[in-house]
């Protein structure tokens, strides 16, 4: 299996257009993002330990491929909750990988402290590259629709007929830009909280989970905001 799936290998923030200190307003985020500029907008590794409040994250090589583990989880309403950038997910009728895309390009990393597959700190970053602003919007409107049926949800996968750590999702926080799922990982001493968010920038998708020992987690929206603020 690939990088971020959990236990396998394993909202706060809005549109900045002001803001900052008197007299020195924060730049507005353009209409439309260049494709070239998703290379850049990843968080570091520094960056990410000091959002995460740890130290030894290990960064995974990038990746330009989405992944697809409908076998582990063929409900697709909480697939996308589960996972980041899934490909059927992000297909361009969001039913069938048949269908294509109308994404162009993403970027993708996960890290993990420490770098097993019982990690105490996970962080999936991802920028989707779309080319008009409405086909993101389009993607954001149909997740939203998704999300929403897989609130306060029980998840229970096994994989070579070993059961993973048991998920449970809560509560959708929706605004028109973002949306943010708390999620716990495990039971007992082995369980994790995290928080997945999907926001839309544009003509960008900011698809990101973050999981630590410690509740509640909001880090997930704080990267997406440091990544959002590095768009120019």
């Amino acid at each position: 299996m690939k990088r971020h799936a959990f236990g396998v290998a394993v909202l706060c923030l809005a549109l900045a257009a002001c803001g900052g200190k008197a007299g020195t307003p924060t730049p507005a985020t353009p209409s439309s993002v260049a494709e070239s500029s998703i290379d850049s907008l990843l968080l570091t590794k520094d960056v990410l330990n000091t959002t995460l409040g740890t130290t030894g994250l290990v960064p995974h090589n990038p990746t330009e491929q989405m992944d697809d583990h409908r076998n582990l989880l063929p409900n697709l309403n909480c697939l996308g909750v589960w996972q980041i950038d899934e490909s059927v997910i992000y297909s361009k009728d969001g039913q069938d990988l048949k269908s294509g895309q109308d994404w162009k390009s993403m970027r993708q990393q996960m890290l993990r402290a420490p770098d097993v597959d019982q990690w105490d700190y996970l962080a999936a970053q991802s920028v989707v590259y779309y080319p008009t602003a409405d086909l993101a919007k389009a993607f954001f409107n149909r997740s939203a629709e998704r999300w929403a049926k897989c609130s306060n949800h029980h998840v229970n996968i096994r994989l070579n007929d070993k059961p993973l750590p048991k998920w449970l999702s809560g509560d959708l926080q929706r605004s028109d830009t973002q949306l943010a799922m708390p999620i716990t990982r495990g039971a007992g001493p082995e369980t994790r909280w995290c928080q997945h968010v999907l926001r839309l920038v544009a003509n960008l998708i900011i698809d990101v989970e973050a999981c630590t020992p410690k509740a509640p987690v909001t880090a997930a929206a704080d990267i997406a905001g440091k990544i959002q603020a590095g768009i120019h």
